[in-house]
């Protein structure tokens, strides 16, 4: 894809080289204005034409941005630090730079470096305010990513002091998530109640609560999630851990016939070397083992 967008870059370069003199005359809010109508490939084209004595910070900052639209997150990133290398810009635009710098370490999982960015993009906000709440969200969401669940926890929590409603959510299965992982089961399903049923996480969520239920040994708290999920979100919950879930919750619930019928079903239609599948065919044959132990069953 990368390359794709370079080589169509440079013909669009080479090409603009062979136009008549006046389409020469390009100025460097030429490229911010094309950044900002979203003809981002123009705007680089622009850009790589003009004469580095005429590009100031807001020129390649808009660079920057069409750059990373385009997805070409290599030159985004080092056009990011050249406008963080500039003496002429205030806190917040400082901060917004920062993160954005940030965020595209974080999409190509450097997580170590997106965290410090994201710390450095908070330290330019000494006072609480949604652009400080986004910085917090992906300074926990680079410590979760990093595995340093118990550091994530406290960023996000004051992200989600600061965040505005509309990040609320994407704050939210971010901390339920690392709540998860150190332990806090009941922590973790207030955080994701936080989540409304029609935002696009509600499906992981809804996933994650169920998982929760399962873990806990409610098996009818589990079904009612995963037949809510099922209900709701199909498409996120026809993997064969839902119907894991599904067998599951039933063994949790006694139920060790309605396991067997949902078994029987998802044997008619996944691979026999399906992870979930041999899961649930030991599920199956450990229950059965359990009444014949005089456990209880159905």
């Amino acid at each position: 894809m990368r390359t794709r967008l370079l080589f169509h870059l440079l013909i669009a370069c080479v090409a603009s080289l062979m136009l008549p003199a006046k389409a020469h005359s390009e100025h460097p809010v030429d490229v911010q204005r094309l950044s900002a109508e979203g003809d981002h490939m123009q705007a680089l084209v622009v850009y790589e034409k003009l004469p580095v004595r005429r590009l100031d910070t807001a020129t390649h900052a808009a660079a920057a941005r069409s750059a990373w639209a385009l997805g070409l997150s290599r030159k985004a990133a080092d056009l990011f630090d050249t406008v963080l290398r500039s003496d002429d810009l205030d806190n917040d635009e400082r901060a917004r730079m920062t993160l954005s710098r940030g965020i595209i370490d974080y999409q190509e999982e450097r997580y170590q470096e997106a965290a410090l960015f994201a710390e450095r993009a908070v330290g330019y906000l000494p006072e609480k305010a949604p652009l400080r709440g986004r910085a917090l969200l992906l300074w926990g969401q680079s410590l979760f990513g990093a595995k340093s669940y118990s550091s994530a926890e406290s960023k996000l929590w004051r992200a989600l002091a600061e965040a505005t409603p509309a990040d609320r959510p994407d704050v939210a299965i971010t901390l339920g998530n690392v709540q998860m992982k150190i332990g806090k089961l009941r922590d973790a399903e207030r955080t994701l109640k936080i989540i409304p049923t029609d935002h696009p996480q509600a499906a992981e969520a809804v996933r994650l609560l169920a998982a929760i239920a399962l873990q806990t040994n409610q098996g009818d708290r589990a079904r009612f999630w995963l037949e809510k999920g099922k209900a709701e979100y199909g498409d996120a919950f026809l993997d064969s851990w839902a119907d894991y879930g599904q067998l599951s919750a039933a063994l949790k619930s006694g139920d060790v016939q309605r396991a067997r019928g949902l078994l029987e079903q998802a044997q008619k239609r996944l691979p026999p070397s399906d992870a979930w599948l041999i899961v649930m065919q030991a599920s199956i044959e450990q229950a059965v083992w359990g009444k014949r132990d005089g456990s209880p069953g159905d």
